[in-house]
């Protein structure tokens, strides 16, 4: 199992990600995070087996994405920035052995 935090930012509320591998490709998670949307997100796909090589690949015969997480987030979460979008999609990757884990960040600085 792999498990990913993340403090979303301004807004305050953190996420924790669990992704357990089923086989091969695919993978199921869990949230337990503070944000009603992200909540509203759990209800429909925790818990759900995922294929990783679909949410995170373009069809090869049509160039069209099939994510699951994107399509469920773009309706239900407001702020389209949010990180948790990548932390969910980076979890899937990094459990099914499509990436290594490696910590990312995102700095603001004023230039």
């Amino acid at each position: 199992m792999i498990q990913v935090q993340i403090n979303a930012g301004i807004c305050g509320l953190t996420t924790t990600v669990s992704v357990r591998k089923i086989e091969g490709y695919t993978a199921s998670f869990q949230l337990e995070t503070q944000c009603p949307n992200w909540k509203a997100v759990n209800e429909q796909l925790g818990g759900l087996p995922i294929d990783t090589l679909s949410e995170l690949f373009k069809n090869r015969g049509n160039g069209q994405y099939q994510s699951q997480v994107l399509e469920t987030a773009l309706q239900t979460i407001p702020h389209l920035s949010c990180p948790v979008i990548a932390g969910v999609l980076k979890g899937l990757e990094t459990c099914t052995g499509l990436a290594i884990a490696k910590d990312a960040t995102i700095t603001f600085s004023e230039a």
